[in-house]
């Protein structure tokens, strides 16, 4: 302690009781440093519990577990996304589709439809207090019921939706500003009956076609389209099973009668850049690795030329050669 107290002295040019003042400064904020960070390692190492502050976000956490499904990044805006279109994960508890009236619906019922049980009892407590469901959107409104579940069971609702009473609306008409208005009598309109589907190409179909199909609402009739328009359309029927969500017996449904006569729409590869090369069946890179052979050994000349690009293998090729014009 004198060698360290000389060695300020002659350092600061200080006395000695100054010396030893600044010693036990730099002492005392030598400690603090390393209190702080032993600290700060020491609480780092707890397991930090979970506080749950509100039933509501207990509600929010157990739907989000309860519907947790794996997440798939999206590598371009046509890649990987829609390339493994049908290798989403379905949900794990098993569920039926049946017709059912919200208003009626037991809680057992609620629970064979696929919601949770504190969905049921939640949707069962809000009619006890007087809560009724006129059409199907009033139905998704139910704080907990995730979009994609809604979507799924909006055929099944047996209520009118907003878009239906959209054309139902009585019209008044008016003979002049001068005479007593007259009011149409207002006429009750039956319910539409249920519309038989037809057969119909599913490249041409829109979604009045595709919602005339058992277990196809607005939600998924948009979904096909817009699946089937990124693809360029469909090639053969079975395509279908692509679309994000679609349940495997619905497919079946709409198999029954949807068909493909109508052409696809093809790129050029022989004059597309690679920013404009893009398609679901491609991945970036494979599509990238096409151009750059195209640059190197010329025009291709039939499907054959793509065999020598190492990063396509012959599934892809196979899937691919439809879509493609050379």
């Amino acid at each position: 302690m004198k060698k360290l107290t000389n060695f300020v002295r002659n350092l600061l040019s200080m006395s000695p009781a100054e010396a030893r003042g600044v010693i036990v400064i730099f002492g005392i904020i030598l400690l603090i440093i390393v209190l702080m960070f032993g600290a700060d390692f020491i609480f780092s190492q707890k397991q930090q519990n979970l506080v749950i502050s509100s039933p509501k976000m207990l509600d929010s956490l157990t739907v989000s577990l309860d519907n947790q499904k794996p997440f798939y990044g999206k590598e371009s805006q046509y890649g990987q996304k829609y390339n493994d279109y049908n290798k989403y994960a379905a949900p794990s508890k098993k569920f039926k589709n049946f017709n059912f009236d919200p208003n009626i619906a037991s809680i057992t019922q609620l629970e064979e439809l696929g919601l949770p049980k504190f969905i049921a009892e939640r949707i069962e407590k809000y009619r006890s207090k007087g809560g009724k469901f006129r059409r199907k959107e009033d139905f998704a409104k139910i704080y907990g019921i995730l979009p994609e579940t809604y979507e799924r069971l909006e055929p099944f609702i047996t209520l009118p939706s907003t878009e239906n009473e959209a054309n139902n609306t009585p019209q008044t008409e008016l003979t002049s500003s001068n005479e007593t208005p007259i009011v149409s009598p207002i006429v009750t309109l039956p319910k539409p009956s249920f519309k038989q589907p037809v057969k119909f190409d599913l490249n041409t179909g829109d979604t009045t076609d595709f919602k005339k199909i058992t277990g196809i609402g607005s939600g998924f009739a948009k979904r096909i389209i817009k699946y089937r328009d990124i693809l360029g359309g469909f090639v053969n029927a079975e395509q279908v099973r692509e679309t994000y969500g679609l349940p495997p017996e619905t497919v079946d449904e709409l198999l029954k009668y949807g068909f493909v006569k109508s052409g696809v729409k093809k790129l050029k590869i022989n004059q597309l850049p690679v920013e404009n090369f893009k398609h679901p069946y491609l991945k970036y890179y494979q599509a990238k690795a096409i151009i750059a052979y195209r640059e190197q050994h010329g025009f291709f000349k039939t499907i054959v030329d793509l065999k020598q690009i190492k990063v396509l293998d012959e599934a892809t090729i196979n899937k691919i050669e439809p879509y493609l014009e050379f």
